[in-house]
């Protein structure tokens, strides 16, 4: 049993170690290895997604809310920027993190999200009178895109505003 489980650690290590120094990126391509190797990392995280060591560095979002206030001051509130968006602690951010990756497509779900967010924004802030509500793909080049010096593309994927009268 011990020498299983060694032999299970080093292949998952090896694996990890492929990955990072790009040497089965070629691999990832194929048909026959890309399969059994996506269950793979799916058990373990050993090929996937490693960060900025990843053939592929992937994406993230952003949600960001303009508050206009009467005195003509706007605010800006933003994911990136240290916006917790009532989140008490890492777990929380954790779990709004997913929760934006997975709803970015949900138009019906989105609407809901952003009036109650916009909703609560506008109790907080009682000068305010307009919000717009933003949520923006982030996507990072790939290892080689950043070697070719490559830029970020930020995408916006949906965008509303809600205006007290």
């Amino acid at each position: 049993m011990k020498k299983v489980m060694y032999g299970l650690a080093f292949i998952h290590l090896l694996l990890i170690s492929l990955s990072v120094f790009h040497l089965i990126d070629g691999l990832l391509k194929t048909k026959y290895f890309a399969e059994p190797l996506a269950f793979i990392s799916t058990l373990n995280y050993s090929v996937w997604r490693y960060g900025f060591f990843s053939p592929d560095v992937g994406k993230t979002m952003e949600v960001e809310m303009l508050l206009y206030e009467d005195n003509s001051l706007v605010r800006k509130y933003s994911t990136i920027e240290d916006f917790d968006f009532f989140v008490a602690n890492q777990e929380a951010a954790n779990r709004f993190y997913g929760f934006k990756a997975h709803t970015a497509a949900d138009t019906t779900f989105l609407d809901l999200c952003s009036l109650s967010a916009c909703t609560k924004m506008m109790n907080l802030h009682p000068d305010a009178w307009r919000i717009d509500y933003t949520v923006r793909s982030i996507r990072y080049p790939t290892m080689k895109g950043y070697r070719r010096q490559d830029t970020i593309a930020v995408i916006p994927l949906y965008t509303t505003s809600f205006e007290v009268n």
